[in-house]
């Protein structure tokens, strides 16, 4: 059960808090909209994944500056909650991201802004929300990048990193590929040599509307959001298997070094502010 939100997001009384989450069909998006508190009318993005049911749906391409300026000046939401992304596609993260705080900032929308973890490079870990970014590969600098622009653009806005989000059912992508792998009979390698901080979509969603529901100022600046455990993938790839019945051994250890793209060894995530809404679950927990 969710409280409605009747401060912070915008009005209060009868009003519903209009919250706009973009990349709506993706995996943080889906949880997001299932997982809206009493009284809040949401509206999602979405380009070219079809959208889940329970919000106003709106197809647009966000690379489209003139088009986030319509929706934003259509739908007047109180906040926005930007969660779409590509991961090799500069225009995805940094254009799409620039219009959507242009926009946000234009109407006066709160801007809850979703980072990761890949904008530190690896070598000093554990990284705290102070800490200065470091990306070591592109995919980290368009999101620095982005971050950026958020901080500059929107008065107040709230700059969220997480890491690896992960969903047991339906699976997210990365683990419905490991599990086909696996039940297909082949070994699938994964690095023992990269550390992450994993966390379950819906409670990464949970912290996500516990920073909508608070005052813009309190919610202000950078939030670390990671899950509980610090996991090489070798690790996170074998519970994931654990927790689908499938024998974990199937996963075998490989290392990062052999990736052509450089990778940050030790990404472990840990927050200097209090943890918003209920605390993240470890990621082969039982689901209540």
């Amino acid at each position: 059960a969710h409280a409605g939100l009747t401060h912070g997001g915008g009005p209060v009384g009868n009003v519903p808090v209009r919250v706009l989450v973009t990349g709506g069909a993706g995996l943080v998006g889906r949880h997001l909209v299932a997982t809206a508190p009493a009284g809040t009318s949401v509206h999602l993005t979405w380009r070219t994944t079809a959208p889940p049911a329970g919000a106003d749906a709106h197809r647009v391409d966000l690379t489209d500056a003139e088009a986030v300026g319509a929706l934003l000046a259509a739908v007047r939401p109180d906040v926005v909650i930007h969660t779409a992304y590509s991961m090799h596609d500069r225009a995805d993260i940094v254009d799409a991201t620039a219009h959507v705080a242009a926009a946000a900032a234009a109407h006066g929308s709160a801007l809850v802004h979703l980072s990761t973890d890949v904008v530190f490079d690896g070598t000093a870990a554990p990284y705290v929300e102070s800490d200065p970014v470091s990306p070591v590969n592109e995919y980290g600098r368009w999101k620095a990048l982005a971050e950026q622009i958020v901080a500059e653009r929107v008065p107040g806005a709230c700059i969220t990193r997480t890491s690896l989000v992960v969903a047991h059912e339906p699976p997210d992508p990365a683990t419905a590929r490991l599990l086909d792998a696996v039940q297909q009979g082949e070994q699938p390698t994964l690095f023992d040599d990269e550390v992450r901080c994993p966390i379950r979509a819906q409670d990464l969603a949970a912290a996500l509307w516990a920073l909508v529901a608070m005052e813009r100022g309190a919610r202000s600046g950078v939030w670390h959001l990671p899950g509980p455990e610090a996991l090489t993938r070798l690790e996170i790839g074998r519970r994931l298997l654990v927790v689908a019945g499938l024998d974990p051994r199937a996963a075998r250890p490989g290392s990062a070094t052999a990736h052509p793209d450089p990778r940050p060894p030790d990404l472990t995530l840990h927050s200097i502010r209090r943890w918003p809404g209920p605390p993240p679950r470890a990621i082969d927990a039982a689901t209540t």
